[in-house]
């Protein structure tokens, strides 16, 4: 049986001279792995652009209840970036949240809300004409209330310390490293209370913004089994500073 979906593509292997196979994330199904046959002959109708990182994507599959590779009949632009392809610090942003998004989306049943938001924060990111530095932060700040691990308690004077394997404020210093200082833990909450549109209001130097980033892959790595390591964060530093 075939259905309509919606749909943001996450990975993607070659699988013979003209196939692949695409891990996508849909709004009907969850996470999906689907065959993707005559992709790259001369009379292909599917466009490569569609298998970017992170692009949105509209399409027709087969959706079977059991294991295995399901198949894309028809896929179709959901929205052509604008920006992002040509822009370095977006396109940048986006290949790093894409890393992250295919090591933390496990889950093969549908969440609604989580694809909604993943999809218009790209579409904002995309359509943002203010400095994006700090759009990673607060994306993955958001994803992780959708993932269970939304940081708890609030930064105060008797609670300045971020704990990351709790994932919470607390008041002294923990007996390990996993944890931000009372020197970062202000801009880590200033990035809790923001949103993408005043996000360029919160002023992070280099290095707090280094310090940060570090500390937000490690929460994920903490809070999410087998996460593995972030390939694209060395590049995505060089390139935002």
């Amino acid at each position: 049986m075939l259905h309509k979906t919606s749909g943001i593509i996450l990975h993607t292997i070659n699988y013979s001279d003209a196939s692949l196979i695409a891990k996508v994330y849909t709004e009907k199904f969850g996470l999906q792995s689907y065959m993707i046959s005559g992709v790259r002959g001369k009379k292909s109708k599917t466009k490569a652009s569609l298998f970017q990182p992170l692009a949105l994507v509209d399409l027709v599959v087969s959706n079977y209840d059991k294991p295995g590779l399901q198949r894309i009949s028809e896929m179709n632009s959901l929205h052509p970036y604008a920006d992002i392809p040509y822009n370095i610090v977006k396109s940048s942003i986006v290949i790093f949240l894409n890393e992250m998004l295919f090591r933390a989306l496990k889950e093969e049943h549908p969440d609604e809300d989580l694809f909604l938001f993943i999809k218009n924060s790209l579409l904002i990111l995309d359509l943002k004409t203010e400095s994006c530095t700090n759009f990673h932060l607060c994306f993955l700040l958001q994803l992780s209330r959708f993932l269970g691990f939304y940081p708890q308690g609030a930064f105060s004077e008797n609670t300045s310390y971020f704990e990351l394997i709790e994932g919470r404020f607390v008041s002294h210093i923990p007996s390990h490293n996993n944890y931000l200082k009372a020197s970062t833990v202000g801009f880590f909450s200033q990035l809790l209370n923001t949103n993408f549109e005043e996000m360029h209001n919160v002023k992070i130097d280099s290095a707090q913004r280094k310090i940060l980033l570090h500390s937000f892959v490690l929460f994920f790595q903490l809070h999410i089994h087998s996460f593995g390591e972030i390939k694209s964060l060395a590049v995505l530093e060089e390139v935002i500073g």
